[in-house]
């Protein structure tokens, strides 16, 4: 756009497209899908098939409002992969079939389209933008076009500025009034780079568009504002910027194969872990537990429904048992005291009772959840690390046999200590702390 050549008659609009996907006929999906199909391949045969499958994915848009079920007369699926492409390849046949006759009679000098924004550049004294607007709105009955007009030689598009200066085009960088400028705050408990990704997507743009230099400098001002709001200094983006800026510039000439991994972030510590593999082909990326969806999904459990990892002491010998549970902690209770008292081995502990002839005792006194979390790898994982703990310590029972050892484990409980003895986590005996960092599964 900033190499058109333009004169003082060319005049900037934009259309946007009301309600794209709820809009769109059911049937009239099939008719762009088929033109287009047709300029591929395939044969004939395959051809029917996916227009029946795209029939079949297009007949199932259901939605769900107060207990009640309702299925749309027309529109596509809200949140279906499918149905970005299926609302694409509809228009970009009224592209071809209408806006390409427009721009050979150079009544319209520039016309692009991303999704259902439009921007127009249009010759005043061969149209205007209002008949612009009634001749697409006529294209398709389903569709409804909203105009508008540039002011003052300016007019907005996505996250653009568009300025009309003389015979060229000027861009900025556009933020909407409702913009609060709001990122994942510095002093959050979030990783470097989760707490990095916005002003990286800034800089980005900024050294990427065509701004001039005057907008350069105008939007630096703002992303160092935005830092400052959101806790961060100069130096960090600036430094940011300075490692943007060389990487963009050097040339990549190899592209190695990387295998990723994913671990829970909870505390700078779990880079103790992590940076094991810094040498390797694993890439590592994090997930974070401190989000709206966990606040807002998160139930509250009592002890008697907690469902983890727990301990089970032996009331003579003080030996521990340590267990996993999908079901309530009561419930796995009551079933190892029924292993006892029907003389049935079928847990370690019960066997390690009945072989020593020691006692057990009430719940409260000698059963402990150690991890909560839900039934799954997770879960497998934490029991694993806990056994091998006790184990370690020399008070598990010996009817209980741990697993081989993982030294990933020990690097978690290493780590832990660490920060115990310098005050950055709650000192707690060790079998009933309920670790933050996620073990590895390798």
């Amino acid at each position: 756009m900033t190499n058109l050549h333009i004169n003082k008659n060319n005049k900037l609009i934009t259309l946007d497209i009301k309600d794209l996907y709820t809009n769109l006929p059911k049937q009239g999906i099939n008719w762009p899908a088929k033109h287009w199909l047709q300029q591929t391949n395939i044969s004939q045969e395959e051809s029917i098939q996916i227009i029946l499958l795209i029939n079949i994915i297009m007949e199932q848009n259901y939605f769900q409002y107060n207990s009640q079920f309702y299925k749309p007369q027309k529109g596509i699926i809200m949140g279906s992969p499918l149905s970005g492409t299926l609302a694409e390849l509809y228009l970009q046949r009224i592209d071809k079939d209408f806006i390409k006759q427009w721009l050979d009679s150079q009544k319209i000098k520039y016309y692009r389209r991303y999704i259902d924004d439009i921007i127009i550049i249009y010759d005043k004294d061969k149209t205007k933008g209002e008949h612009i607007l009634q001749n697409i709105n006529n294209i398709d009955t389903n569709l409804t076009f909203k105009l508008t007009s540039e002011y003052n030689n300016s007019i907005n598009f996505l996250d653009l500025t568009i300025h009309r200066e003389q015979n060229m085009m000027e861009l900025g960088i556009h933020r909407k009034e409702t913009s609060t400028d709001t990122t994942i705050h510095n002093m959050s408990n979030h990783p470097t780079e989760q707490k990095n990704a916005a002003f990286r997507y800034y800089i980005n743009r900024l050294l990427s568009l065509p701004l001039t230099q005057k907008e350069k400098e105008k939007e630096w001002i703002n992303i160092l504002n935005m830092a400052h709001s959101n806790g961060f200094s100069t130096e960090q983006i600036t430094k940011l910027k300075t490692q943007i800026t060389k990487k963009t510039k050097e040339t990549t000439t190899t592209n190695k194969t990387k295998t990723w991994a994913t671990f829970t972030y909870n505390g700078r510590y779990i880079r103790k872990i992590t940076n094991i593999f810094k040498k390797t082909a694993i890439k590592i990326a994090y997930r974070t537990t401190n989000n709206t969806f966990k606040l807002l999904t998160s139930e509250k459990q009592t002890k008697a429904n907690l469902s983890g990892v727990h301990k089970l002491t032996c009331n003579t010998c003080k030996g521990a048992y340590v267990g996993q549970t999908g079901r309530t902690i009561n419930i796995r209770y009551k079933a190892h005291i029924r292993y006892i008292k029907t003389n049935n081995p079928q847990s370690a502990y019960a066997l390690h009772i009945l072989n020593n002839r020691h006692e057990y005792g009430p719940l409260d006194e000698t059963m402990q959840m150690i991890k909560t979390c839900t039934k799954g790898r997770y879960m497998n994982c934490w029991e694993t690390m806990y056994i091998q703990e006790y184990h370690q310590k020399d008070s598990l029972i010996t009817e209980q046999e741990p697993m081989e050892h993982n030294i990933l484990f020990d690097c978690i409980h290493d780590t832990a200590r660490t920060y115990d003895n310098h005050g950055l986590t709650t000192s707690q005996p060790a079998q009933g702390r309920q670790r933050p960092d996620q073990p590895s599964t390798t």
